[in-house]
């Protein structure tokens, strides 16, 4: 019986709570635990083994450790060990655990500045891991034309590692991949060994908008979405933003473009009681506050909101209420995060929560004005979603995919015009009657997407390639494997000449 095979790579090594891509992964997976047993198997993927079967308890632990997380890190032991990585995770996050695993050891009345002082050091932190990873390809560059580094399957290396999946079966993945996997070992092993494979597309920000990501990235993503473009026998976006961005994009690369499908990414969460509130959550939100919740980096764009709200200071008002960030520090903030701490201006009015369970992120939710999402861009634009489905009001940035997630229910603003963003946020401080009136709007007419039905969606699709497989076996049918890797080589060798 044929297989279908998520990979749950990116799960196995996450070591904080669940956030955008990771809750895309997760919740598949635990419908997958529920509801597809029979036909489906989980693996993850390891630089020096390859492919590895993961057993379905461990997809079950992984997916209870991530729910157990809470807020703030103050509370978690110092007794608790260095958690373990999985060996696909990169560099990068296993450093970034290692970190946390030795904060947690040190003393309550340490770790706050230890963690501030590393905080402001974390761009510079990154840029030295970007670095020595594009000192590594280099060299590898310059021992091997790349015309010859993609076809990782004919060495000697990628004939040892590992692939459990058979002819016939149908490999996902939904997770980091860019850092995770490799998809050209995928594309040769796929053509060779006969399966398909069900690849996802988020958003094409790196190469649409590096400025807005850390490093120099634009040219590896052009190249892992070309690559997958060549591996994937259909993508699912997020967002019709997305696919276009996606289709366009490839264009303009001369790679292929394979069916892609729209879903709908859930914003449901469990309902918490208050019992299962951290108290620290509650006090430091307050009785009055407005929330964004968001990783804080430069593209999500919480600079807007501390200008407005700093303006409203200077205008004299009075009384504003707390503007609460739910987010882990990103890349590109550490100016900003200083700003916020040593500005007097803000001080107690601006609150940055870490690390806040589903339990305290549904409580704030539940208990916020309105929300608020100035991002200068998205796939999607998860936290919308979610204000949405806790019945709550959201003023928005106008920009990409947002509007497909609010409709006509939120207020969209140009995300750089702060002025505006003053304005209206006072305006809404002194109407409550219209929040009121726009969460009635909310209440009756948004419907949310459901998890649950975002993965049965990805498994629709992935079953509608079982049976394509099914049938092209059933006829005989070759899958091109010659054309398709004469045709990947062509390319590969038109990319060299064109860099050399």
């Amino acid at each position: 019986m044929n297989k279908i095979w998520l990979d749950v790579t990116s799960i196995l090594g996450w070591p904080r709570p669940a956030v955008g891509i990771i809750r895309v992964e997760a919740e598949c997976a635990k419908f997958a635990l529920g509801h597809l047993e029979s036909k489906l198997e989980f693996c993850r993927f390891d630089p020096q083994k390859g492919y590895v079967r993961v057993d379905a308890s461990e997809v079950r632990q992984t997916l209870d450790r991530i729910g157990r997380f809470r807020q703030p890190d103050e509370q978690i032991l110092a007794s608790n060990p260095i958690p373990s990585i999985a060996p696909g995770v990169s560099s990068t996050a296993r450093l970034a655990t290692l970190v946390r695993s030795i904060l947690q050891r040190l003393p309550t009345s340490m770790r706050g500045p230890v963690y501030r002082y590393l905080a402001e050091r974390r761009e510079a932190a990154h840029a030295a891991v970007n670095g020595l990873r594009e000192l590594r390809r280099a060299v590898r560059a310059w021992r091997k034309p790349l015309a010859r580094m993609t076809q990782v399957a004919s060495s000697p290396v990628a004939k040892e590692l590992g692939l459990p999946f058979s002819s016939g079966d149908v490999y996902v993945s939904l997770g980091l991949d860019w850092d995770q996997k490799n998809q050209a070992y995928i594309a040769e092993k796929k053509y060779s060994e006969n399966f398909k494979a069900l690849l996802c597309c988020y958003d094409v920000i790196p190469v649409k908008y590096p400025h807005l990501c850390v490093g120099d990235v634009s040219a590896k993503f052009a190249r892992y979405f070309a690559d997958i473009a060549w591996c994937a026998d259909e993508i699912v976006c997020i967002s019709e933003c997305s696919r276009r961005d996606l289709l366009e994009l490839l264009g303009e690369l001369g790679a292929p473009t394979p069916p892609t499908t729209v879903i709908r990414l859930g914003s449901d969460l469990p309902k918490t009681a208050p019992q299962d509130v951290t108290s620290h959550t509650k006090d430091a939100a307050g009785g009055r506050f407005i929330l964004f919740v968001s990783t804080i980096e430069r593209r999500k764009n919480h600079e807007t909101l501390y200008r407005a709200y700093t303006r409203l200071l200077d205008q004299g008002e009075k009384d504003l209420p707390k503007l609460v960030f739910v987010g882990m520090p990103g890349w590109g903030v550490a100016d900003f995060l200083a700003d916020l701490q040593f500005d007097g201006r803000v001080a107690g009015l601006i609150q940055v929560l870490t690390n806040v369970s589903d339990n305290d992120l549904m409580w704030l939710y539940s208990n916020a004005l309105f929300t608020a999402f100035p991002s200068v861009y998205e796939g999607w634009g998860l936290a919308v979603a979610e204000s949405l489905a806790n019945g709550k009001f959201c003023l928005a940035s106008k920009a990409a995919s947002i509007p497909e997630v609010g409709g006509d229910l939120i207020e969209y603003l140009d995300p750089w015009d702060v002025p505006k963003w003053a304005e209206r946020l006072k305006w809404y401080f002194d109407h409550p009657e219209e929040i009121e009136r726009a969460e009635e709007r909310i209440r009756t007419q948004y419907v949310a997407p459901t998890w649950e039905n975002t993965a049965k969606t990805v498994f629709e699709r992935a079953e509608t390639l079982l049976g394509q497989q099914r049938r092209e076996m059933h006829d005989g049918i070759e899958v091109g494997t010659l054309i398709a890797l004469e045709d990947k080589e062509r390319w590969n060798q038109k990319e060299y000449d064109a860099q050399t």
